[in-house]
């Protein structure tokens, strides 16, 4: 778990820890900074109790746009059994910018 969302849940009550830890623990997921600041607002209005937790835990986070992740599974098959997976990527980046200055050169004219 991040600090900032760390920071922001060690407002909750002793009682709402605990619940929390249980979702944590059943959602395999950390809260985001902006659920722990749901989760605090609720908490210090006294409206936060098991059913608000879950259904705070148990929403669809948005994906981490800084990271694309392909499945080994899904790309070894257009590569020889030798390729490591450096060599796979360093091979993937190389032929986006085949792809990229095609499609650049098919724009301009």
């Amino acid at each position: 778990m991040g600090l900032t969302p760390a920071v922001e849940l060690s407002f909750l009550k002793p009682k709402e820890q605990e619940i929390l830890a249980e979702a944590i623990d059943n959602e395999q997921s950390t809260p985001s900074l902006s659920q722990a600041q749901r989760m605090k607002k609720l908490s210090a209005e006294g409206q936060l109790d098991d059913d608000s937790i879950q259904d705070i835990m148990s929403e669809q986070k948005k994906p981490d746009m800084s990271c694309i992740k392909l499945s080994f599974d899904k790309i070894s098959r257009y590569f020889p059994r030798s390729y490591t997976p450096i060599q796979m990527e360093n091979m993937i980046i190389k032929l986006l910018d085949i792809w990229h200055r095609n499609r650049q050169r098919q724009n301009e004219r």
